[in-house]
């Protein structure tokens, strides 16, 4: 937490506490649904009176909020089938589940060994005196490399902004090697990193692909009336406006689906101006949906906030998130002055946390969860606290 009195890099079982007790103080249990699947969903077309030549009824595709249906079933008894009609329908199913693997030349052909991703990561000692390379060194890779080393024979982790490398070798720290992207693998299970790299891995018995996430929302297909473009490796989903509401159908908006931010905090702004919107309490309104629609386009063309963008980046915010939660604050009708001071101390504790990991060794100690921070709103500030 942001009060000195605990860890502010929490663990998983923290936040697992921190959820239940959300659900707890705000009465969610009455109204959620455990162990059950979404299975379809639909937006429902709305009649008009009769089309211009009087013969048929036509559907009215000017309706900004259609009515959306949902089918679910439980898990355990796929037997019980539920649909029921809804005014509006929040789609925040995360973006940690489907798996993006990277395309490595030769992997599937020569390597002789176990490939992996990081989502089937759970207990570092089953790769006590083995070999491994970790594809990837952001959060993901630096993490599963540390807790690995400490049984592994040695680990690799390929990093593609892996500094320039002295004479061709690869950087170590202890038993872990810090080398260029992955190539490719050749025959022998030899695996080739880049930027002249000159040590080819010949050993390795596992590769941990540490490559993130693509989006992936099967209960909308042909049958939802609902074009959504969500390609796997594209990391993109589209038409969205600002990111959240679907531009043609905004009844169908979607919770968290940009990384790179303080989850939490972002998703409650999120949620805030959805509500807002639903309810007619917004103090800005949505535009019409042929704008929508032109800004939607824009911004999945655009490729993110950098210069230039890359499709994958598309839901990327970072240093943009600040900004974008002001966005979503003024939307809900809740923007103040608590909440701009709310918000710069999490920008001022979030940019202090990414110096002080600027520059480490990915897979190298991790001292830098020990800080722990005192919030300081009024000031828009914080102190750090020994801890």
């Amino acid at each position: 937490g942001g009060d000195g009195k605990g860890w502010s890099y929490v663990r998983h079982q923290e936040v697992h506490e921190y959820l239940k007790n959300y659900a707890d103080d705000f009465g969610l249990n009455d109204v959620i649904c455990y162990g059950c699947k979404v299975t379809q969903l639909t937006v429902e077309k709305i009649r008009s009176a009769r089309s211009s030549n009087g013969i048929r009824d036509a559907w009215d595709d000017n309706k900004d909020w259609p009515n959306v249906v949902l089918r679910w079933e439980r898990i355990e008894k796929t037997s019980d089938h539920f649909e029921e009609t809804f005014d509006a329908v929040c789609v925040c199913n995360g973006h940690y589940a489907a798996p993006s693997s990277p395309a490595i030349p030769g992997l599937d052909r020569h390597f002789q060994g176990r490939v992996m991703h990081s989502v089937e990561y759970d207990d570092p000692s089953e790769f006590a005196g083995l070999t491994v390379l970790c594809v990837g060194a952001r959060a993901s890779g630096s993490d599963l490399a540390r807790e690995i080393s400490a049984h592994a024979k040695c680990v690799y982790i390929s990093d593609s902004d892996c500094p320039p490398l002295n004479g061709g070798q690869p950087r170590k720290m202890g038993n872990i090697f810090w080398v260029p992207h992955t190539v490719s693998v050749n025959s022998g299970s030899a695996v080739h990193f880049g930027k002249d790299c000159n040590v080819p891995a010949q050993d390795i018995d596992v590769i941990v692909l540490c490559s993130g996430y693509d989006y992936e929302f099967p209960f909308i297909n042909s049958k939802s009336n609902l074009e959504l473009s969500c390609v796997p490796g594209e990391r993109r989903v589209a038409p969205l406006y600002e990111q959240v509401w679907h531009a043609v159908s905004p009844s169908v908006a979607f919770v968290g689906l940009q990384h790179s931010v303080v989850p939490f905090p972002y998703f409650e702004f999120q949620a805030q101006a959805i509500v807002a919107q639903v309810c007619g309490t917004a103090s800005v309104s949505l535009p019409c949906r042929k704008e929508r629609v032109k800004m939607a386009k824009r911004d999945a063309e655009k490729g993110g906030p950098g210069n230039p963008g890359r499709v994958q980046d598309t839901h990327y915010l970072g240093a943009y998130q600040w900004d974008y939660c002001r966005k979503m604050a003024r939307i809900a009708g809740i923007y103040d002055e608590g909440t701009e001071s709310y918000i710069a101390t999490n920008k001022e504790i979030y940019d202090h946390s990414g110096s002080e990991r600027k520059g480490l060794f990915p897979g190298g100690p991790d001292t830098y969860r020990s800080s722990c921070y005192t919030r300081c709103d009024s000031v828009k500030s914080f102190r750090l606290v020994s801890n």
